[in-house]
This record gives C-alpha cells, structure tokens and sequence, in this order.
C-alpha cells in the first residue's frame, strides 16, 4: 500500500515508544474505503480530526498531554482528546508540530497546550488541509487499552496523517488512534 517504511509512517509514535521502551502497536494498513463505520467518516477525509470528533460525540474536545519533547522548532507531544462534557477518551494521538511553519502568537499557544492543535488552527481561521498517508487497523495493546480503559476489543482504527498550509508546506505529522 504506502511506500514508506514502518519507522517513517508511525513517526513520530516510533519516538515515543522507542523513548519509553514500549514496542509499537501491531498494525496493518487498509484501504480507507473498507474501513467500517462510523471509522471511516472520522478518518478518511481530508479535514481535521477535532471538528470531526466534536461533532460526532456532540461535546466540545479537550487536549491532555501525556508527554511533552522540543528539540528546537521541533514539538512533539503524545495526547489524548477528551469529550470535554464527559471526559471520556475519544482520540489517542502522537504529533510532531513544525513551530516555524506558524506565526509567533499561534506558536504560542501550541506550546502552551491548551487546545487541540485543530481546534486551536480552526480558532485562529489559520488555513490547512490533511493528507492522510494511510488508514490502520492496530490490535489494542497495553499502553492504547489503558489509555482509553478498554477491555477485549480485537482492532482500533486510525490513521498517519499530515497537515499541509495553503502552499503545500508541511506543518505536522500526526498519528492519530480513535476509541472504539
């Protein structure tokens, strides 16, 4: 399906694990258009995942971190996105911002962690698309069960994604995994 090597599509969760000594989810790519539902209208497009997920579980989204790294304007962060009304968790995700790609006030308040960066770029009318690399179905390992508190389900679904400004210049790679 992609050409890029297992390293490459699962950057930067590949940093992340590696960093904790937790091996990567074993996952396979699928066509987005064999993906189940409500899967697929959550992750195949090329919109934003928090306007998605906000519409979808009717509540506004709010971003817990659970690891923050910068190695200059390079900030990744590992984080769940959170019905804000219940607080349940809806989206595990790996990301890694290019800071240089935005203006000084938006760097800002990426950094400060307060918003997903969607909901944040969406706020501040800041134009960018996704392009989706490819689609995953992941077996639920220890680290993504205990995030979301599950028990015996047999795939999670997600998808290696990257936001492109208006130009066509990269501005983050994201993996991003929903709860079933």
């Amino acid at each position: 399906m992609s050409t890029y090597t297992q390293l490459e599509l699962l950057h930067p969760l590949t940093l992340f694990r590696k960093r904790d000594g937790r091996p990567l989810p074993v996952f396979e790519e699928i066509d987005g258009v064999s993906m189940p539902e409500p899967y697929r209208s959550l992750l195949v497009h090329n919109g934003d995942m928090t306007s998605r997920l906000e519409q979808f579980h009717r509540s506004p989204m709010k971003l817990r971190i659970l690891h923050i790294e910068r190695e200059g304007n390079e900030y990744r962060r590992e984080v769940l996105l959170c019905a804000q009304d219940s607080g349940l968790p809806v989206e595990y995700g790996a990301i890694e911002i290019h800071l240089e790609a935005y203006p000084e006030d938006l760097r800002e308040q990426i950094v400060e962690g307060r918003l997903p960066l969607g909901g944040l770029l969406n706020r501040a009318e800041f134009v960018y698309g996704s392009s989706p690399r490819a689609f995953l179905r992941l077996l639920p390992d220890l680290s993504l069960t205990r995030l979301f508190g599950l028990e015996n389900y047999s795939a999670l679904y997600g998808r290696c994604n990257v936001l492109l400004d208006h130009s066509g210049a990269e501005l983050a790679h994201i993996v991003e995994v929903l709860r079933p």
